[in-house]
């Protein structure tokens, strides 16, 4: 009887292993290619204008400062709007502003704040990363209204 409990108990220990590498490969996987992005994402090269070059009006729109963070996807929570107060942060936990119950969103995942008249997003440590127009956050990246911030599946606008 001893003797097949130790086979149990070594076969378990196998399966926890492996679950193990399994998870570590997933994180892995995911942290060099990224979560999905919508496909009308824009590079922040194209959003740019060159120089001398006239400005469009949507370019204009584009250098107000954000009031609110509006859904684009998924699609069943489009349209949801959240104001954007002095610092606003978006997560799983329920001690966060705006509360996203979706798979790849961590507890705390980032922040949203305004610091002289410029608003500013910062990822809070997630594990899947906050993106703004495409591009992974990084310390505190600038934003204005019209750019879109990326938090698992969660595409937010600014507006």
């Amino acid at each position: 009887m001893p003797e097949q409990l130790l086979t149990i108990l070594k076969i378990c220990l196998l399966i926890l292993l492996y679950l193990f590498f399994l998870r570590v490969l997933r994180a892995v996987w995911a942290e060099v290619n990224g979560p999905k992005l919508a496909s009308d994402a824009q590079p922040v090269a194209a959003q740019v204008p060159a120089k001398g070059r006239a400005r469009s009006p949507r370019s204009s729109r584009r250098s107000a400062m954000p009031t609110k963070l509006s859904v684009v996807e998924p699609p069943e929570r489009a349209n949801s709007e959240f104001p954007i107060g002095p610092e606003v942060t978006i997560g799983r936990s329920a001690g966060c502003s705006i509360v996203f119950d979706e798979q790849y969103v961590s507890s705390v995942h980032t922040r949203v704040f305004a610091r002289e008249d410029q608003a500013f997003v910062e990822d809070l440590g997630s594990t899947n990363g906050t993106w703004v127009n495409g591009v992974r956050a990084v310390g505190q990246m600038p934003v204005r209204a019209g750019d879109r911030v990326q938090i698992g599946n969660v595409i937010l606008e600014l507006r």
